[in-house]
């Protein structure tokens, strides 16, 4: 069952990863962490899919699932689009729902007893589904007759796709 969807509130690179800041999905994640903090094992899956939400007006959404609870759901408005090809690059997104974490750092993620337990959740070869994405984009933008967001979205995906080839 997804829930409603929700947007983030930062978007931010390291070396290694794209930071997200989404605090509206701090109750949903709860258990989650809690789940990761006592050392359990979780599987997860993520989708990446296209969503209308008018005739003209499309959000890429990022679904984040695992055994036993609801779907989140992220959505990346035209706005952050832009970000789509860095996530692809990066490959890794740290989803964090305590913006305490990028203010004062690591020591706002330890318990009281010392522990480091962030409200942050890693998820790996987050670029996978991009390119399931981009046919998605593709064949939607071909039913429409006035698709220049389809089109500028499309445009994203395979420039990002481009530069990530290596010709040896």
């Amino acid at each position: 069952m997804d829930k409603e969807m929700a947007f983030p509130e930062f978007i931010g690179e390291t070396e290694q990863a794209v930071i997200m800041v989404v605090p509206s999905l701090e109750q949903d994640l709860s258990v989650l962490y809690k789940r990761f903090h006592e050392g359990e094992e979780i599987d997860y899956w993520f989708d990446w899919e296209l969503t209308s939400i008018s005739d003209n007006e499309y959000v890429v959404t990022l679904k984040i699932g695992w055994e036993g609870e609801d779907v989140v759901s992220i959505g990346f408005t035209l706005d952050m689009w832009e970000y789509l090809p860095v996530i692809i690059r990066r490959e890794n997104l740290v989803l964090m729902t305590d913006w305490c974490l990028i203010k004062e750092g690591i020591a706002a993620g330890m318990d009281k007893m010392g522990r480091f337990r962030p409200k942050a959740l890693l998820v790996r070869d987050v670029g996978q589904g991009m390119e399931g994405l981009s046919n998605k984009v593709a064949d939607q933008a071909m039913c429409r007759e006035s698709s220049a967001e389809l089109i500028q979205l499309l445009e994203i995906l395979q420039s990002s796709r481009k530069k990530n080839l290596n010709i040896h």
